[in-house]
Order: C-alpha cells, then structure tokens, then sequence
C-alpha cells in the first residue's frame, strides 16, 4: 500500500505526456497541410503580362535626315515643283515656266510636308521615296506627286548678288530640262534663260552671272 500513491502519480504523469504528444503530432500535420500566405497567394508568373516587356511602339516618320532632293512635273504636266529637305527643314520652288511661280519654305517631318510664303503654299505627305499633294503659285493650284531625285536635279538662282544682272530660277528635271522664270527691272515676268549646268553660270548680255544651287541653308 506504501507504493500506491507513487504508481497512480506515475500513472497520471504518462496520460499527460501522451495528450501533449498527440497534440503535437496533430498541429505538425495542419501545419504541413495549411500553406503559407506567401504561398497561398503567390505573385505574378514572369510571364505575366505584368512583367512582359511592353511591345514596341510604332513611331511616325522622322523628320527628313540629310538632304534629299524631289523634282517633277505636277499632275497634267501644267508647272513643275523642286524640293530640296535637309534635315526636317524644306525649301521649294513651283513655276509654270512662263509667269506663274512661288518660292516656299518650312518643314518635312513626321510623314507630312508644310511649305509657305507671301507667294503659295504646299502641304502634302511623304513616303518611300516620293511627295505628293497640293501646291499653289498666286492663283493657281496643282496637285503633284514628286520622287527623290539625284544631282544635279534639284533646285537653282542667280547669286543674290547679281540679281540686278538676271532675277531668275529654275527647276532642273530628272532628264535635264531646266524650267523657270525670270524676273525682269520693270517687274514683268517671262520663261528664264537656259544656264550652263556644268559651270552653273548664265550669260546676260555679254555678262557672265553665277548661279547657284538653293538648299534651305542658303535660302532663297
């Protein structure tokens, strides 16, 4: 009877230690089962569109880069245009070869061409090598539609200099025709003079006069 009190004590101890083992085992088990925050709500793949690079953009034309020359008859074939484009800054020349003609500047960039003065205009578009739309000399309005030319096509003055000499400028065309016009003392106009395109001078009563290539650095 001595070790009965001892026995039930050990007895007790061990029922205790079982619960708490199986308590234990229980809550090792819910936690494998249960998945973490982090887990249950994972980010984005990275190949979600949140983490994809963006798709390129499609951008509009740049401005023209270098210098590009166009030069053509309009549509019908009534007047000629010259263009000349350096770097996004445009010069250009429309003439009928007779009394008709306006000397214009402005801009070709982002697919479109914007081109004025006190004298007409030109608006129109641009791609793949070519010009066209609308272009007006006073009264008169044509429609075009130009290519890029190669030199020595392109657009051409008397020096600014010796314009008391001859007042005149001209459209040099892809198969050599010179078409312009000339500005004569007492105001009137007529169809200029053919020049020597190799020597770029023009001969005026016995006076040898310079001409000169028109870019928009040089102005007109």
């Amino acid at each position: 009877m001595k070790f009965k009190a001892p026995i039930i004590t050990l007895g007790a101890g061990l029922a205790v230690a079982g619960v708490l083992y199986a308590m234990n085992v229980n809550l090792s088990n819910d936690v494998a089962r249960t998945p973490t925050a982090a887990s249950s709500s994972p980010g984005p793949a990275l190949s979600s569109p949140a983490f994809s690079s963006p798709a390129p953009v499609a951008s509009s034309p740049a401005a023209q880069q270098g210098t590009i020359t166009y030069a053509g008859a309009v549509d019908g074939g009534a007047a000629s245009l010259g263009i000349v484009v350096n770097n996004g800054k445009a010069i250009a020349y429309v003439c009928d070869g007779n009394t008709a003609e306006a000397w214009l500047d402005g801009s070709m960039a982002n697919g479109e061409a914007h081109l004025n003065s006190a004298k007409g205009s030109l608006t129109g578009t641009y791609s793949n090598g070519q010009v066209k739309g609308t272009v007006t000399a006073g009264k008169k309005s044509w429609t075009f539609t130009i290519k890029a030319v190669a030199p020595p096509s392109g657009l051409y003055r008397s020096q600014a200099a010796l314009r008391k000499k001859l007042d005149a400028s001209w459209i040099v065309l892809p198969d050599g025709r010179q078409i312009g016009v000339q500005t004569l003392t007492d105001g009137t106009q007529q169809a200029a003079p053919p020049f020597d395109l190799n020597a770029k001078t023009a001969t005026v009563d016995g006076t040898t006069v310079a001409i000169e290539p028109t870019t928009p650095a040089t102005g007109y």
